[in-house]
């Protein structure tokens, strides 16, 4: 049986349009942005037991976190897309966990956030660093690598992808 040509390329326009409008609906991260999910779900492990009590269990952080409170310390940060946790790099998130923020903090900058050098490994705040990140969008993912010593490869990203407008990069 022979299918006239007509018909096949119809049948591909129509496949590739199918997919030109379901495409803004698929949420996927794209290749260089996937995070290794048995370190993701160690660190959602991690993250409940020690940092979803002041964090939230849902990353959302405290309310009022951007003002100290009357007792003069600032509330804890969310760590989901409404914070600024994706404007950090790996390594200062890792020292601010570790050792507190204070290395990073501005003087005067008084939190409650304790040092978890000596009660979690650098592998466990590691996991739970890979598990807040897998919970950001692709373009918070995407900013935040540009941070990391090894950058981001932009081919990897999905088509028009966008940093987010508050984003102090402006490379390419």
């Amino acid at each position: 049986m022979k299918i006239p040509l007509g018909q096949i390329v119809a049948l591909g326009l129509g496949a590739a349009l199918a997919v030109a409008i379901a495409m803004p609906f698929i949420r996927h991260a794209p290749a260089g942005l996937r995070l290794d999910p048995v370190q993701v779900e160690s660190g959602r492990q991690v993250y409940g037991q020690y940092c979803a009590s002041c964090h939230g269990s849902h990353l959302e952080g405290q309310a009022n976190w951007e003002r100290p409170g009357a007792d003069g310390y600032f509330p804890a940060p969310p760590h989901d897309a409404s914070g600024h946790t994706w404007q950090h790099s790996d390594a200062q998130l890792h020292e601010l966990t570790a050792h507190s923020v204070y290395a990073y903090a501005a003087p005067g900058y008084r939190s409650r956030m304790p040092a978890f050098a000596g009660t979690l490994s650098d592998r466990q705040i590691d996991d739970v660093i890979a598990y807040i990140k897998s919970t950001w969008p692709a373009s918070l993912q995407a900013y935040q690598r540009v941070l990391n010593p090894a950058g981001i490869d932009f081919k990897d990203l999905p088509p028009g992808w966008k940093f987010p407008p508050t984003c102090r990069f402006h490379g390419s």
